[in-house]
């Protein structure tokens, strides 16, 4: 029977851009993408967009070919979906003349939860049941229990862009030879399970290019998201959006501000020799692939799937650096042209805010008893290199200097005020460098022994599955990466963000001790009110640059459209 190492490595390497199959499918997500439906170019006044009935409600055929050819058609041969390995479209026979459909996306596999099947190493672990036999292949059954910590967080590595399945509990068969999953059964809660399978499948399958060339009358996808060409809106929208974008930038551009004292800054550097973002001696993981390079090994894979699976318990020095002109720089002309050079607008207001305090070098006290259980205590301003005590870009006074949890409730401390709230995990830079399993969603290099702080380590390059027009669009998880893994715990010592061939952001830990001490009790600090703290899904609240930029193209398309309908 395989091992775990085995199936981790078998898991990670399915590659469905490679595939020659045929079968039927039921279930499932069918593709990853955006379907947009609109009448004559914007919605009906008062009708809110809305996509088109699901594919996968009913069984599909499915035929794959390499070099990310696929074509899926409905059992009633009314919907059919495919891509010709350079543009994914869609076919769906006649459709009333007034309406629009555009597509965005295309890009992942069809059937994600079956062809791509690496989401199971993020967010579960992972128990081997035994060989079976399915669709006539020999596979092996797995089960699969989400780690507790990962209920509020995402279950499938963020390089995805999205989760594939969130759920308690997951009952996998893995094909043995593909390491595609040829059955996937989910259950959240007391619902009842959902299902994906293969009903049938043979390997490899006889097509032609001709199979996956769209039929006349398709679709074709626009885009890999909906910002990388346009606004799934219409024309209105989109000079809301821009008119949104471009009168924020112009109060922030134009709004007095107090400008950086040279020498203050100075000091603070001179005081501070971290103050510089570490640079990396290796290529850059968002240039072109170096054939030298070798991929990862089976026992790095499992390094870092391992990682997640101990409850973390130890002390240790947070630095956080974050390059924000870089970052800004890094925008491409797709994203700077939105609403007619409104969102350009915009990110040169904010990168020249940006400009006037260099990198920001944060130094933190982390102590953490487990998942829930942490405490993380920011430096005093006089030990960071960080010369904007009041507003602006990346200002210390938006950050909390105390964030604790002892398992039932958290604390986040603010120069003015204590945000209490339910029991959460690991802030995510930090889950990040602890539970690095999430890197198994990325497309993975190298491999190479370095030191970092003292402590033995890997160098590992990572770079997402997916190009999306700007890495901020999906968070900064969608960035390529340089990871120092730990040869011991697989933790993260070291991990390096860039954008444009550009460190931007790095985090490292340092001065890494064990700390088996369970108490966690915490007492906010008296004289500062306490408020409690919104849910943050919930809230309606952007968290996000990209987050406020659509909350005010929201807002000025709703003022827009009230006139229209006036």
């Amino acid at each position: 029977m395989i091992d775990e190492r085995s199936l981790v490595a078998l898991l990670y390497r399915a590659d469905w851009r490679e595939l020659s199959l045929s079968g039927e499918v039921r279930g499932g997500d069918g593709l990853q993408w955006v379907s947009m439906v609109t009448h004559s170019g914007l919605p009906r006044p008062g009708e809110p967009l809305s996509p088109p009935e699901s594919l996968t409600e009913t069984d599909a055929t499915l035929l794959m070919a390499p070099g990310k050819r696929y074509r899926i058609a409905s059992s009633d041969g009314q919907r059919v979906q495919g891509c010709d390995g350079q543009r994914a479209w869609e076919w769906g026979g006649e459709r009333p003349p007034d309406t629009e459909i555009r597509l965005y996306g295309g890009e992942g596999p069809p059937f994600r939860e079956l062809l791509a099947p690496s989401w199971l190493l993020s967010g579960y672990d992972l128990a081997i049941e035994g060989d079976v036999a399915a669709c006539g292949r020999p596979a092996i059954r797995v089960a699969a229990i989400t780690r507790g910590r990962a209920r509020d967080k995402t279950v499938a590595p963020p390089f995805w862009g999205s989760p594939v399945v969130r759920a308690d509990r997951v009952v996998a068969l893995v094909d043995a030879e593909l390491g595609i999953l040829l059955r996937c059964e989910f259950a959240r809660g007391e619902r009842a399970p959902g299902v994906a399978e293969f009903l049938s499948l043979t390997v490899p399958a006889e097509a032609g290019p001709e199979q996956f060339t769209a039929p006349p009358g398709s679709v074709f996808a626009e885009g890999l998201w909906a910002w990388s060409t346009r606004l799934p809106f219409g024309g209105v929208a989109k000079t809301a959006a821009g008119l949104a974008a471009a009168g924020l930038g112009a109060a922030i551009k134009y709004t007095p501000r107090r400008r950086p004292d040279p020498f203050a800054r100075a000091t603070a550097e001179a005081a501070d020799p971290d103050a510089a973002l570490p640079r990396d001696d290796g290529p850059a993981p968002d240039g072109p692939p170096d054939a030298a390079v070798p991929p990862v090994s089976d026992e790095m894979l499992h390094l870092l799937y391992r990682s997640g699976t101990a409850e973390p318990r130890f002390t240790a020095t947070l630095h956080e650096w974050v390059d924000g002109a870089a970052l800004l720089l890094a925008v491409p002309d797709s994203v700077r042209q939105t609403g007619s050079g409104g969102v350009g607008f915009l990110v040169d207001a904010i990168r020249d805010t940006a400009l006037d305090a260099d990198t920001v070098h944060q130094v933190s006290r982390v102590r953490i008893g487990g998942w829930d259980r942490y405490r993380i205590d920011a430096a005093p301003l006089e030990q960071a290199s960080d010369p904007r005590p009041g507003h602006g870009w990346g200002s210390r006074r938006h950050r909390p200097r105390t964030d604790a949890c002892d398992g039932q409730r958290r604390w986040r401390v603010y120069e003015d005020h204590v945000a209490e709230g339910p029991a959460a995990s690991l802030p995510d830079e930090v889950h990040a460098l602890t539970d690095a399993s999430w890197l198994l969603g990325a497309a993975l290099t190298g491999g190479e022994e370095m030191t970092v702080g003292g402590r033995r380590a890997y160098r590992v390059a990572g770079r997402s599955l997916h190009s999306f027009p700007w890495p901020l669009m999906n968070g900064l998880f969608s960035m390529p990466v340089v990871a120092a893994v730990d040869a011991e715990s697989g933790r993260l010592l070291r991990l390096t963000r860039y954008a444009g061939g550009t460190p931007v952001a790095c985090h490292e830990l340092r001065d890494i001790e064990p700390d088996e001490s369970g108490d966690f009790g915490f007492e906010p600090p008296a004289g500062l009110r306490v408020v409690q703290a919104p849910d943050r899904e919930h809230s309606g609240q952007p968290t996000s640059l990209v987050g406020f930029m659509a909350r005010a193209a929201a807002d000025a398309a709703r003022g827009l459209r009230y006139m229209w309908r006036s």
